[in-house]
């Protein structure tokens, strides 16, 4: 799944943004499939989410992709991992925090005002997933820039969001609606396919649905208005 997300400024070029959960990184085919998607797209800054691969194949990747920059959280064993990569020529980024299941980074460009990025994957363990709320809600307090929050968040809002539901998912989905509200944020709009993960090759065992979505808060709005956002649909392997 793949997310590209445009801010547009209206004197520069649009940074895009392109956000991959790839489910893992290990094979030739996902590079193929990412070069092409970066000669299509022409994204600025390109994250990659649940990579289930250490360090020395981030660095494989980014002289595979030709980005400069590069920031990463490494997979725990097979679990997780997040890499971030981007043009330095077209973007300024600093990091700010991070964690298992969050890069926080500063996007600037020259004479413009800085903003927040936050790449995500949330685990699929409940009790770490509360763990990275907790921690982005007080991370809200402690700044009043405009910041944009994307990836896979494991947990969805809605029922169509999934496709068969339960008492479970109705109160997981209170709970993240919940701390969504709390936080004041507002869900940015997208194109293309409603489900963004499956899994199941019949019917009877066949599961979807849609774990990645962008975030941002009203001063992200308010400065890129004119934002969206698309999703594709990818095969990495």
């Amino acid at each position: 799944m793949s997310n590209r997300l445009p801010n547009l400024t209206p004197d520069l070029q649009p940074i895009s943004f392109l956000v991959w959960n790839t489910q893992g990184t290990g094979n030739r085919p996902f590079l193929s499939a990412l070069k092409e998607v970066i000669r299509v797209n022409r994204p600025s800054v390109v994250a990659l989410v649940e990579t289930h691969m250490d360090g020395n194949h981030a660095r494989v990747v980014a002289s595979t992709i030709g980005f400069d920059g590069h920031l990463r959280v490494d997979a725990q064993g097979f679990s997780g991992g997040i890499w971030v990569y981007w043009k330095p020529n077209l973007v300024t980024i600093d990091d700010i925090n991070q964690s298992p299941q969050h890069i926080t980074m500063q996007i600037s460009r020259t004479g413009l005002e800085p903003w927040y990025f936050t790449a995500v994957y949330a685990s699929p363990d409940p009790i770490k997933r509360q763990d990275l709320w907790d921690f982005l809600k007080e991370f809200a307090k402690s700044h009043n820039m405009p910041w944009m929050l994307g990836g896979d968040f494991n947990d969805t809002r809605f029922d169509w969001e999934r496709n068969s539901c339960s008492s479970e998912t109705h109160r997981r989905a209170r709970r993240f609606n919940h701390w969504i509200e709390s936080m004041e944020l507002i869900e940015l709009e997208f194109a293309g396919p409603q489900h963004t993960w499956s899994r199941g090759l019949t019917k009877e065992t066949r599961r979807s649905a849609r774990l990645d979505r962008a975030l941002c808060n009203g001063l992200w709005t308010t400065r890129f208005s004119q934002a969206c956002r698309r999703i594709l649909r990818l095969q990495s392997s």
